[in-house]
């Protein structure tokens, strides 16, 4: 039966601490990764045009809940730490962490997924990606406006939300050619 309430408010408390540091390590590591494989695709210094740890976002949030948010800040401030110093830094953390969770809250309360996200489809994984998307780009722009970065607060908004869809499409299908293997090498060794 599908339950209209979100997984991010029901999850266990058991291995919060091992998921959220497991989320910040992902982050952290796409996020360089990300620097470092898609420098020419980077169109400011917070504005990238293929932006992977946004799929790290949506697909953390998605399978482990509020320890990923946790995570996400965690490894959002450690990253922006460097740009924009504490404490300042803590405001992309939250964006980070706290725009896919209510993404996804909003998704699968709206869409009534269940609990255990069985069934789950793609489209319905896109249209959550779509909401973080916006849930990112529009606050963080009116941050780097705040802040003084930027001239206008809408300056950037599309480039980073296609940058956050492309980075999120580009690691769903990482991450689905890595379980078809997976699963394709489990059952060879049976």
């Amino acid at each position: 039966m599908t339950s209209p309430r979100s997984p991010l408010w029901r999850r266990p408390v058991r291995g919060d601490a091992g998921a959220a540091a497991i989320t910040a390590v992902a982050w952290i590591g796409t996020f360089y990764l990300n620097e470092w494989a898609f420098a020419a695709a980077e169109r400011t210094h917070f504005v990238n045009l293929i932006f992977l740890p946004a799929g790290v976002r949506i697909l953390a949030v998605l399978i482990v809940g509020w320890p990923a948010a946790v995570g996400l800040f965690l490894g959002s401030v450690l990253t922006a730490a460097p740009i924009w110093h504490l404490p300042a830094a803590l405001i992309p953390g939250l964006i980070s962490a706290l725009g896919p969770a209510a993404a996804v809250g909003v998704g699968t309360r709206s869409m009534r997924l269940r609990d255990d996200l069985k069934g789950i489809t793609p489209r319905q994984i896109a249209i959550i990606s779509i909401t973080d998307g916006v849930f990112n780009a529009v606050p963080s722009n009116l941050f780097f406006w705040l802040q003084h970065r930027v001239a206008t607060p809408w300056r950037d908004v599309a480039p980073m939300f296609v940058g956050d869809l492309l980075g999120t499409a580009a690691l769903l299908y990482l991450a689905g050619v890595g379980l078809r293997l997976l699963l394709r090498w489990r059952q060879q060794w049976r």
